[in-house]
């Protein structure tokens, strides 16, 4: 799965980095995920569990997880949805059924600024520009039609208890809708990490993963987690503090790219760049979200400065 958001068409990547006493190399390990990377740091090594040995039981949930939510997968359940007619209930697996829950009480929380179902909007833009690069600047003024704008909406979706199945099953309201969790993929990977290391008896982690990270525990008695934060590439980084349970994203839309709003399926061209949006949460895959829908708050206000002639 890649982590490049749905909602907003273009982010740049924001480093992390996290760091302790230099006298003290905590155990750590890292590897490729969902088309970036990610990096587990450890308090101290588990007992009774070679770090590789960890980092393998690691490298399978994030398998797992790439073959549950992830759109550039054929063989993904959330492409077999995709791919689904209208009124057929799909079943579902564990890691869908969290992360279903999870974005519908988000698509709550940012009244629609967050929504999995934007995928067919964003698909009509994308095709929008092939099929007429040479006439950009007046789509900008326009919208898509309704059979596209009626695709969109988390009200779409029907979720339903299957007999005696651990799992419930999904059905689209209209065959072409679609879903697409890149908004809180990474996120959501780093919370199922965390946790994992947790059952496995680790006591005090941080893990990142595509710019976005966690923190469990501390590293010592005395310190926490120091993160190195970098949002540009020529400023320095700020450094931050992560207490045990706290998350952190970070977005960052670039000037001149397009911003599309989930809930009227209109585009925006930014004639500035809007700040970095840095979100904390309780968990990785609400900050991931969150900092998605913060992003598009700042772009309407932007474009509601410029209409009224605000400078």
């Amino acid at each position: 799965m890649r982590t490049c958001s749905t909602f907003v068409l273009s982010f740049f990547l924001v480093c992390f980095q996290s760091f302790a006493n230099a006298k003290n190399t905590l155990p750590t390990f890292a590897g490729p995920a969902m088309g970036t990377t990610y990096r587990v740091t450890l308090k101290a090594h588990i007992s009774d569990k070679p770090i590789g040995e960890v980092h393998r039981q690691i490298d399978q949930l994030l398998q797992q997880i790439d073959l549950s939510l992830s759109t550039w997968r054929d063989d993904s359940l959330v492409t077999k949805i995709n791919r689904a007619q209208a009124h057929t209930p799909i079943p579902l697996d564990l890691h869908l059924t969290n992360a279903l829950g999870i974005a519908g009480r988000l698509y709550q929380k940012t009244q629609g600024r967050f929504d999995i179902t934007a995928a067919p909007l964003i698909q009509w833009w994308k095709d929008a520009d092939v099929a007429h690069s040479s006439h950009s600047t007046r789509r900008h003024h326009s919208v898509p039609p309704p059979e596209v704008l009626e695709l969109v909406g988390f009200n779409h979706l029907l979720i339903e208890k299957a007999g005696d199945s651990a799992y419930p099953t999904l059905q689209k309201k209209h065959t072409a809708a679609a879903l697409d969790f890149s908004g809180m993929g990474a996120g959501y990977a780093v919370d199922q990490i965390g946790e994992t290391l947790v059952s496995l008896g680790s006591t005090a982690h941080l893990v990142e993963l595509g710019g976005e990270i966690r923190a469990w525990g501390q590293p010592s008695l005395v310190e926490e987690w120091h993160v190195a934060l970098r949002t540009t590439k020529t400023k320095p980084p700020d450094i931050i503090v992560l207490r045990h349970g706290q998350a952190v994203a970070v977005s960052r839309s670039v000037k001149g790219k397009r911003i599309v709003d989930p809930k009227t399926g209109e585009i925006v061209k930014l004639s500035s760049s809007v700040p970095a949006v840095v979100a904390y949460a309780e968990t990785c895959a609400e900050a991931d979200a969150l900092a998605t829908a913060h992003v598009l708050d700042g772009i309407r206000k932007e474009t509601q400065a410029a209409s009224s002639g605000i400078r």
